[in-house]
């Protein structure tokens, strides 16, 4: 087997700065210096064009994860087919200083043409994220991805335990199958970066270090925690015009909320350890150090600036171009520019619009 301990890490889907091999510390404090930079944009108003481009191709997951609702809204036939999607990446060719793609949902990989959409992306050059739970992703998958040139999948792994990991899924043997993919990802030089992602919980808040462990041991690429957020997030496009507006006590009765702050605390202490020594966590040091402070007053992350509409736009499965899934559509790019909808009125109202947000949204990865 392949000694891989200092292979490096492209992931990309969290912050700007991370786009090149990962090198431990160096790139976390560039990622550092990148938010600082954005914040200063927000506060001034100035608006770079988008530098990443996160695409939703399909509503559709064969999972039922307690912390989604993509799963309960009715199946859209609206979505967009290949033909569409060949019209989308002629429309983004022309959107200057595009670079990098992240595909998800739903899950990715149930959409019957997500390779063809994959090469699309490819063809331009963008470097490609895939973000999986991983249930589908065997070896003759992985030899696709590897083929079209995608830089980084990412696995959602919430626990080194089966059963929780499984329960936090809601489907047995997802935490085998993930395993197996390690193995098989593990036997032979890849192209293809396999991260991990994980949703900090209470029922895995106390190993967050383990995980950071078992990725440097397994010689993954790197891993990635995200904080837990209210279902009403993660919606169905097909079903929902814009995210519903969670109760502001949506975490009390929620068994996940992580109530274990000492243990949690403890956790981020050592993870930042960990990174300062070279462990491939992908987070900025920032934003881990906000976790507790997060899980302790979450109506206080509505003093964190949320920075979602200002270096990304989403597409979602129907082809609506979104700067923040909490707000309207800024237009079709099957019918808009999207260099002009970046920068269209309704575009620069919802801007001013997420300045006084207080949704707990701002929290996600890719809003920092």
């Amino acid at each position: 087997m392949p000694d891989r301990l200092h292979r490096g890490a492209r992931m990309d889907i969290g912050y700007d700065g991370m786009s090149g091999r990962f090198r431990g510390t160096v790139n976390h404090a560039w990622g550092d210096i990148t938010q600082m930079a954005k914040r200063a944009m927000h506060r001034l108003g100035i608006v770079p064009p988008p530098f990443r481009i996160s695409i939703d191709i399909t509503d559709r997951c064969d999972f039922r994860c307690p912390t989604c609702s993509k799963w309960r809204g009715a199946r859209s036939h609206e979505e967009l087919g290949l033909d569409q999607w060949k019209l989308v990446f002629e429309k983004l060719r022309g959107v200057p200083l595009l670079r990098e793609i992240a595909v998800g949902g739903g899950e990715p990989f149930v959409h019957p043409d997500v390779f063809e959409v994959l090469g699309l992306a490819k063809q331009q050059d963008l470097h490609i994220a895939v973000i999986s739970n991983g249930w589908s992703v065997d070896e003759k998958v992985l030899k696709r991805v590897e083929d079209i040139g995608v830089a980084s999948l990412m696995i959602s792994l919430n626990s080194l335990q089966e059963s929780v990991h499984d329960r936090s899924r809601a489907t047995a043997g997802s935490y085998v199958r993930i395993m197996e993919l390690v193995e098989v990802w593990r036997a032979q030089l890849r192209v293809t970066d396999l991260c991990l992602l994980t949703i900090v919980m209470e029922p895995n808040c106390k190993e967050l270090v383990d995980l950071a462990r078992f990725v440097r041991e397994s010689a993954l690429s790197g891993i990635m925690f995200q904080v837990l957020l209210p279902t009403e997030v993660h919606y169905p496009f097909g079903c929902e015009p814009t995210m519903r507006q969670p109760a502001a006590t949506w975490y009390e009765g929620d068994p996940r909320w992580v109530r274990s702050l000492h243990t949690l605390h403890e956790q981020v202490q050592e993870l930042l350890d960990l990174q300062g020594k070279g462990y491939p966590i992908l987070n900025p040091p920032s934003q881990l150090r906000r976790f507790t402070q997060y899980y302790e007053d979450p109506i206080g992350a509505s003093r964190v600036p949320c920075l979602g509409t200002l270096s990304r736009m989403h597409i979602d499965p129907l082809g609506e171009m979104r700067l923040c899934y909490g707000y309207p559509s800024i237009g079709s790019i099957l019918h808009d520019d999207p260099r002009l909808a970046w920068r269209s009125e309704q575009a620069a109202q919802i801007r001013l619009a997420s300045r006084k947000c207080t949704r707990p949204c701002r929290m996600l990865n890719c809003n920092l």
